[in-house]
């Protein structure tokens, strides 16, 4: 909203500059910026029109001859508003307007001297309909950049939503009598009403008040250059009289007004809910399809206006209207901003309706406007009028104490400062017992309600900039970060650490992606979902590592490493999980070959170097007892290079090569290796409880064995190359288990082949390291230590046998 700082000073007795009214509004919460209307124009006058004759030589000019007093000047223009007898503004020889130097120029055989000019050839507006015409009483000779106010200072304001109030002169007075101590000045409008009451229904619940005055003969001309030139600085068009008078009452009280043409309505005016499918023809001149949720005004057969945000074509003022209805109403904030944002139409009156419009203050502002009609037209009366008013206002109490206002803004204020500020911005307060009774005034009700906000009021008004700093008391102890941030940054660091770059994904994916690697599709869904490809909560977070690979493979970048820490969703609990991706190289070197010496210093991603960083992790984090096995893998796993890992029996996770047919559905390379890890289980309702449940490796990571010192051993090691005969479906790593558990000088075992024997059996050979700790061992004890561990084995696997 624009405002001339000298309408503001009609209300406030303020002698400051603009830039300081501007600095304090901002302070205190109101968005205010100064700038200038318009820019001073040398060699302008105002001269008095003597003639005007058409050219005849030439079709839509006019001569016409004009005095400043002292000189007189012929000027040819194209304006067909120019009458005798008006006042203009003339250009003289030499003055730039629109950047070009007015010279003397002919036109045919007659020549012009100057150039009369309209407000859009002073950059004053955007279109103008004419030469600007100045009040019959205006002096000729004079400088119009001074009575035009050119350079004047504006006030343009950006409020919060709630500060509807502040929409106004009247509200920016109050503001600024309330900052700089201050009494802000009104007037009464001098005008009687008769007892004749205007006939107007109300049909609907969403107009809270309606004020309808029937004013007659009336006279449609131009408004007095005061009201022109305020409508013009606050960046409204002027129209006529009646419609300026309208716009001026807005501005000047917030209050949006209407006029109707009393002899365009078609029987009595009524506020009723528009019929489904209604059409309505707006000043626009767009034609509007109305809702049956919409409110309008109308007449016993048409709408005639959209309430509270633009007149209908069908009653508009024009140069014939003689009789007007006056309208100034409240009508309910959120019908106006849905049926404005239905409509995609944002007027001064919509804006002001959606934040707010003081319905105490209905009557006044209408009262004004008609005290301003009756002025301009002196033969003008008033000869009915009503005020629905239902539900009167009743303001809501509200309670505060100091010591609660100390406690938010830490500056101890007593009861008669807070009651001073409260007072200045003219909300009603008294001392009762110590406590402050407050009564919320109607031009803030829409975002005073609580104690705290009443609070934030004193504290703008007070100004921050008088706070006196000090710095907040915290206790440090509640920013102790806790055991799981610990763990989770313990597994984060050690990706980081190995070459891995770690990557954030949205937490929700497509259904499409779930279909081509074969597995089901997440319970959690998105009902209103923007994109289709993110319209389900993902129950694991390989899709996003996969949809990141594609991605990079878009820009060439084939090597990849790459892990997310985050969230899977579950229908009554999520898991924190970490998931990584790797494909094409590690090291990216070259080759060598000079016939004798070749090598290569390039390493790609395999399995074993993968399932050698996860074995690292679990025994860095001090899990010691894990266990990978190839049964109930994914089905977009390769079936014979993958595991899924155990740890005391139960899942964790799993780690394996994208299945090939996968692959090539995805478009991405088929030695692409993906692994993903439980890490903690996170309850919906957060109970600390259910926090630590097996199959997670936070609950490992928090019951692991302490690390004890074990002296080494002052014996040297016996090593015996053993290869067991079993039956083909015997794992390796359950038989290693199973050696391991046999005997106690086992210190360490290691498998080095597998080979079939023939369809039945085969031979898995282990390198085992055997060691007592009080002596060295001979062949003859070793061989007793491996009768031993063989006949302990045939317990488990009865057919077992060594190859020799």
């Amino acid at each position: 909203m624009k405002v001339p700082y000298s309408w503001i000073k009609e209300f406030v007795d303020l002698d400051l500059p603009a830039e300081i009214v501007a600095e304090k509004l901002n302070i205190s919460g109101i968005e205010t910026a100064v700038s200038k209307f318009g820019k001073y124009t040398p060699n302008l006058t105002t001269v008095k029109v003597l003639s005007v004759e058409k050219h005849p030589e030439k079709d839509k000019l006019y001569i016409c001859q004009v005095s400043d007093g002292i000189n007189n000047y012929q000027v040819v223009t194209g304006a067909d508003n120019v009458k005798t007898g008006n006042v203009v503004i003339f250009a003289k020889v030499g003055a730039k307007i629109l950047g070009k130097e007015i010279k003397p120029i002919k036109f045919g055989s007659y020549e012009s001297q100057g150039m009369l000019v309209s407000l859009e050839e002073l950059e004053i507006e955007d279109k103008s309909e004419g030469i600007f015409i100045l009040d019959h009483g205006t002096p000729i000779g004079a400088d119009p950049n001074y009575i035009l106010g050119l350079g004047e200072d504006i006030l343009e304001i950006e409020i919060t939503p709630n500060r509807g109030d502040a929409l106004s002169v009247r509200g920016l007075a109050r503001e600024i009598a309330a900052i700089f101590r201050l009494k802000r000045k009104d007037y009464k409008p001098n005008i009687t009403l008769p007892t004749n009451s205007l006939d107007i229904s109300i049909q609907t619940d969403k107009v809270y008040r309606y004020v309808g005055i029937l004013i007659k003969n009336i006279t449609i001309k131009d408004s007095p250059l005061d009201i022109r030139l305020k409508l013009l600085k606050s960046g409204i068009s002027v129209i006529n009289n009646i419609v300026d008078i309208t716009n001026y009452i807005m501005i000047q009280e917030g209050q949006p007004l209407h006029a109707f043409d009393y002899e365009k309505i078609e029987g009595n005016l009524s506020v009723r809910y528009a019929k489904e499918g209604e059409k309505i023809v707006t000043l626009d001149g767009e034609e509007r399809i109305l809702s049956s949720t919409d409110i309008v005004i109308a007449d016993s057969k048409k709408a005639v206006a959209i309430a509270g945000i633009i007149g209908g074509e069908n009653s508009k003022i024009d140069e014939n209207t003689k009789h007007i209805i006056l309208e100034s109403a409240i009508f309910d904030p959120i019908s106006v901003r849905k049926t404005a944002k239905r409509l995609g139409i944002l007027t001064d009156s919509s804006y002001r309706f959606e934040r707010g419009v003081d319905i105490e203050n209905t009557f006044n502002a209408s009262c004004k406007a008609a005290d301003l009609i009756l002025n301009l037209s002196k033969e003008s009366t008033i000869e009915s009028y009503k005020d629905i008013y239902l539900k009167p206002y009743q303001p809501k109490t509200v309670i505060l104490k100091s010591s609660y206002v100390e406690k938010i803004l830490g500056e101890k204020l007593d009861n008669s400062e807070i009651k001073d500020i409260l007072g200045r911005l003219e909300i009603d307060c008294t001392i009762e017992n110590g406590t402050l009774n407050i009564k919320i005034p109607s031009f803030r009700s829409y975002d005073l309600e609580r104690s705290i906000d009443l609070v934030e009021e004193v504290a703008r008004i007070y100004g921050y900039d008088n706070f006196n700093p000090t710095y907040p008391k915290i206790d440090v102890s509640s920013f102790e970060k806790s055991k799981y941030w610990h763990f989770d940054n313990k597994v984060r660091t050690y990706f980081l650490n190995n070459g891995f770059t770690e990557v954030v994904n949205y937490t929700f994916t497509s259904e499409d992606i779930y279909s081509i690697l074969k597995t089901s599709i997440p319970n959690t869904k998105i009902v209103n979902y923007i994109l289709k490809s993110h319209s389900v909560m993902r129950d694991r977070l390989a899709v996003s590592l996969i949809e990141n690979l594609k991605e990079n493979l878009r820009f060439s970048r084939k090597d990849l490493s790459i892990f997310e820490l985050s969230s899977a969703f579950y229908q009554n609990f999520e898991e924190i999980r970490v998931s990584g991706l790797v494909s094409g190289k590690i090291v990216d070197g070259f080759s060598y070959n000079d016939g004798k010496r070749q090598f290569n210093t390039n390493v790609d991603w395999d399995f074993l170097i993968l399932k050698g960083v996860l074995s690292n992790l679990l025994d860095y984090l001090g899990i010691k007892n894990h266990d990978f096995t190839d049964t109930n893998l994914e089905n977009y796993l390769h079936p014979y290079i993958s595991a899924n890992i155990y740890v005391k029996g139960n899942n964790v996770g799993y780690i394996g090569k994208i299945h090939p047919e996968i692959a090539t559905k995805l478009e991405i390379p088929k030695d692409t290796f993906i692994f993903e890890l439980k890490l903690r289980y996170v309850s919906r309702g957060l109970e600390e409880a259910e926090a630590l449940k097996e199959g997670y490796l936070y609950t490992y990571y928090l019951e692991k064995d302490t690390p004890k010192f074990r002296e080494l051993s002052k014996y040297p090691s016996a090593y015996r190359d053993l290869a067991f005969v079993v039956d083909k479906e015997v794992k390796a790593g359950e038989l290693k288990d199973s050696i391991l558990k046999s005997s106690v000088y086992i210190k360490d075992i290691k498998l080095f082949d597998v080979y079939y024997l023939n369809e039945d059996k085969k031979s898995i050979a282990f390198k085992v390291e055997f060691n007592n700790p009080e002596k060295s061992l001979s062949d003859e004890e070793l061989n007793i230590l491996v009768e031993d561990i063989l006949s302990k084995l045939k317990l488990y696997y009865p057919d077992i046998s060594l190859r020799m």
